[in-house]
Order: C-alpha cells, then sequence, then structure tokens
C-alpha cells in the first residue's frame, strides 16, 4: 500500500481486523488505510489534526471504529464521517478497548493514558455518546499503557504493574504477586483465558484461577500479545531485530 504523500510502503503503526479482508492499518504520516482483500483505500483526513501517528484503533466494523494517539487525542469514525472526542487531557493515549455490555448494542469503552517520559501520572477514561469521563487518575509516574476486561465483572489494567477492579472507576488493587517486569498489553478471550505481555519477553497466561508466567530471555520485550481461539500471538523486538512468537494450545 502507500499512504497519503505517495510513499510506498509508509512504516505502519496500528491495525486491527475485523475479518481476513477487512482490516484497518493506521501509517506513521497519519494516514489510515482499508482494505477490502483487493485493495487499499487511503483516508487522509486525520493527518493534519493527529501529533504523530495513530496509536491504536478500535471498533465494531470498518464505518464505525475509534482511533487514540498523542496529546489525548480520540477521534470515531462513523458511516464516513469523523468527529474528535475531547479527552480532557494532553497525555498521549496508549490504548483502547470496548466491549458489548448489558444492554443491546451499547458498548462499554475504556482508553489508557501515561507518558513515559514525565511524571504526569496515568488515567483510564471512559467513552459514551463521543464524551469522555476520567474514572481513574493515577498520579505516579509512568504507570498505565493497556487496558482489558469483562463489563460489570472484572477490569484489568497493566503497565507499572498489574491492577484489577470488579468496579473502573473504583478499588483497583495491585497485584503484587506478580513479576515485577514492566507489562505492555493485556488481551483475553474470557475470564480465565487472558494474557500479559511485556518486557523480558514476559508472557503470562491467566486460567481463572492463577497466572503462568514465562520470561525466558534477559533482553528484548513483547510489546503487544493477542489470543484468539487456540492460537496466541506476541510481537517486539531485540536490539535491531523484530520478533514474531507464535503458540498453539
Amino acid at each position: 500500500t502507500n499512504a497519503c504523500g505517495g510513499v510506498d510502503y509508509p512504516p505502519i503503526k496500528a491495525i486491527y481486523s475485523f475479518s481476513t479482508n477487512d482490516i484497518l492499518f493506521a501509517h506513521i504520516d497519519g494516514s489510515i488505510s482499508y482494505y477490502n482483500g483487493i485493495e487499499f483505500t487511503n483516508d487522509c483526513s486525520l493527518i493534519t489534526q493527529l501529533n504523530g501517528s495513530v496509536n491504536k484503533i478500535w471498533g465494531t466494523s470498518k464505518n464505525d471504529f475509534y482511533v487514540v494517539s498523542g496529546n489525548g487525542f480520540i477521534a470515531h469514525y462513523q458511516n464516513g464521517n469523523w468527529t474528535k472526542i475531547e479527552s480532557n487531557t494532553n497525555l498521549p493515549i496508549r490504548d483502547i478497548y470496548g466491549v458489548k455490555g448489558n444492554f443491546e448494542d451499547e458498548y462499554e469503552i475504556l482508553c489508557v493514558a501515561d507518558s513515559y517520559n514525565s511524571n504526569e501520572g496515568s488515567k483510564i477514561i471512559s467513552i459514551a455518546n463521543n464524551s469522555t469521563k476520567t474514572i481513574w487518575n493515577d498520579g505516579r509516574p509512568y504507570g498505565l499503557v493497556s487496558v482489558w476486561f469483562i463489563p460489570d465483572r472484572k477490569y484489568f489494567a497493566v503497565g507499572d504493574g498489574l491492577w484489577e477492579s470488579q468496579i473502573p472507576a473504583t478499588n483497583w488493587v495491585k497485584n503484587n504477586s506478580f513479576p515485577t517486569l514492566y507489562k505492555n498489553h493485556i488481551r483475553g478471550q474470557s475470564f480465565n483465558d487472558i494474557f500479559v505481555c511485556g518486557s523480558y519477553w514476559l508472557l503470562a497466561h491467566y486460567n481463572g484461577y492463577t497466572w503462568q508466567t514465562y520470561f525466558p530471555l534477559n533482553s528484548g520485550s513483547f510489546t503487544s500479545a493477542k489470543i484468539k481461539e487456540n492460537t496466541i500471538i506476541g510481537v517486539g523486538g531485540s536490539s535491531s531485530k523484530a520478533i514474531v512468537v507464535i503458540g498453539k494450545r
């Protein structure tokens, strides 16, 4: 593909797949490409608004999705139109995740804001009806970078620690039994099938009762991990090498 500037094969910062032939790519120049299985279509609308590129994408279809980026940037794409959402923070937004809640067609959407190079702390922000609310403001530096949850049952946030809560706005508790390695990403399929990845090649799986952890190397890190059915994929790097690990259950 090429981005809006006409550069062939521009670096891709984020990817989100709805199916094999239904994929969004966010390029480092701020442009977004949609792939339908045959061709790529570029959307150049956000280039002048973004401070850099999109960090993460989440949505329910190519006609209804969200992007997050630096300086608290959140935007919602719906049926051909972009709406910028005020986040009330200048912190870079690192992750976004949503799940259908207890009411039909209603989604609970959370994102995490944190700066790696300042002492401004971290925030967990909820999105509803194109408006936001800060539900947790953690004052410690370098706190949180990823979030995953099951609505009204269990909420997890990772970064400098693994934090858990049954109500997202209150009572976040740190799991002190977890290895003291920085965690970069968390995703799951159910309450008893959750993966965390992080520094020193940390991979951890939760079976609903205990965490099983693996960190076999002392250099490099996983930056993202995803699970679908019986396949887990971790991506990261060490020095000048990019690494992809695939596990089968």
